[in-house]
């Protein structure tokens, strides 16, 4: 509990945790990047556009490529385009409860996290998340070895094709870092709620936590009360970002009894305490209340602090009328302000495979002229100097005798 040394080695500490800051950080400079490459799409789609003779209006899908002026194409802030993932993340849930067989809800969380992390770096005005999430659930399949053919795949989805699964997937590698190992707060649960078992039989919980069918029943509540909220909350809020997955599991505890997991963390704590005091006393010296104390405080505050993180999601059935009409309106922004350079995934992906097929061909054919000439040139050099075996043996000096 002090220190994870596993955890704190593996790509997920050490690529994706961040402090709210600089989250916050990260986010404002992909947004303002974005946003400037979707100006400058649009100056150029205008610019092809009066190039081809198009009117001063434009086609009727050019929206904002029509007016002209950088100030007209309003882009999306920071919390709009949080938003938009959100809805994503979420849309990747309902496709994975859809389908036939039903995709686990840890290969669920996995890809919710990878859609979460590519739109650290990039933004829903470059790649819109419909275009990216098929990919982040199939790969999260792949990545977490839960076997399914794309084949069936694409079959259980509406609208989408085998291409528009695969064309995007290189993409999501390289804003994923290449690192596809997601740590979830799942199986720490499943430990917890074990152990809190057992230390409630052995009255280990203090005097809120009594042994009995009433303990174990409490306990039961709590932890399925905490898998849900893992399973929602905590994939569609930063939680990931900000906390390890066992501060994760213990804050969802917090949420689901309070009392039972300040218990739990006390016990857990006392006995930090009495092995501090055994190394000291082996040792002739003496324990340092106060660093534990602190310790405990921190861990604490922690623990709190993303319970509350936790209790700030709203399901969205529990949504207002206000706030489905706020999404609604983001919704049509992005469309408005959508880059006009990326919105076909697919079709780039096939031009850029063209042209790598094309520089092939054309590598190929000159690499084989350049073989075939110069086995021509070494042919007629050894014409000239004679045999292209060389000479016979019997002509070799020190040979049969000679």
């Amino acid at each position: 509990m002090i220190e994870d040394d596993i955890y704190r080695s593996s790509s997920q500490y050490r690529l994706w945790s961040y402090t709210r800051a600089s989250l916050a950080r990260i986010r404002q400079e992909t947004n303002e990047l974005a946003a400037q490459r979707v100006r400058a799409a649009f100056r150029r789609a205008r610019s092809a556009q009066s190039q081809n003779g198009g009117g001063p209006h434009g086609s009727e899908e050019g929206g904002a490529v029509a007016t002209g002026d950088d100030a007209v194409i309003d882009t999306l802030t920071v919390e709009e385009e949080l938003k938009i993932v959100e809805w994503g993340c979420s849309k990747i849930v309902d496709m994975g409860e859809a389908m036939n067989p039903r995709i686990p809800s840890h290969v669920v969380a996995t890809a919710t996290q990878y859609l979460r992390r590519f739109y650290l770096t990039q933004s829903p005005m470059t790649y819109h998340p419909k275009a990216i999430l098929p990919s982040a659930l199939y790969l999260a399949t792949k990545a977490d070895h839960f076997y399914l053919p794309l084949s069936r795949f694409v079959a259980e989805l509406h609208n989408i094709s085998e291409d528009d699964v695969k064309a995007p997937e290189f993409l999501l590698l390289q804003g994923l870092r290449f690192t596809l190992d997601v740590r979830h707060p799942m199986k720490g649960l499943q430990g917890g709620h074990v152990e809190m078992n057992v230390l409630a039989e052995e009255g280990k919980l203090g005097a809120a936590i009594e042994p009995g069918r009433a303990s174990e029943r409490r306990i039961g509540m709590a932890a399925d009360q905490a898998k849900k909220l893992l399973a929602t909350a905590a994939q569609l809020t930063d939680a990931y970002f900000l906390f390890t997955p066992s501060q994760i599991w213990l804050g969802a505890i917090m949420v689901a009894d309070r009392d039972l997991c300040e218990a739990y963390l006390n016990y857990k704590f006392e006995g930090i305490v009495d092995a501090v005091e055994r190394q000291a006393g082996r040792a002739g010296g003496h324990t340092s209340d106060v660093d534990i104390a602190a310790l405990q405080a921190k861990l604490l505050a922690t623990i709190n602090s993303c319970a509350e993180l936790l209790q700030s999601y709203t399901p969205p059935e529990e949504e207002s009328a206000t706030q489905r009409k706020e999404m609604r309106r983001i919704g049509k922004k992005l469309n408005v302000c959508q880059n006009p350079e990326k919105t076909d995934i697919v079709a780039v992906a096939r031009a850029k495979a063209a042209e790598k097929r094309e520089g092939s061909a054309t590598g190929s054919g000159s690499d084989a002229e350049k073989v075939a000439k110069k086995r021509r040139l070494e042919r007629e050099r050894a014409e000239r100097e004679g045999d292209v075996f060389g000479p016979a043996l019997k002509d070799i000096p020190g040979k049969d005798g000679e």
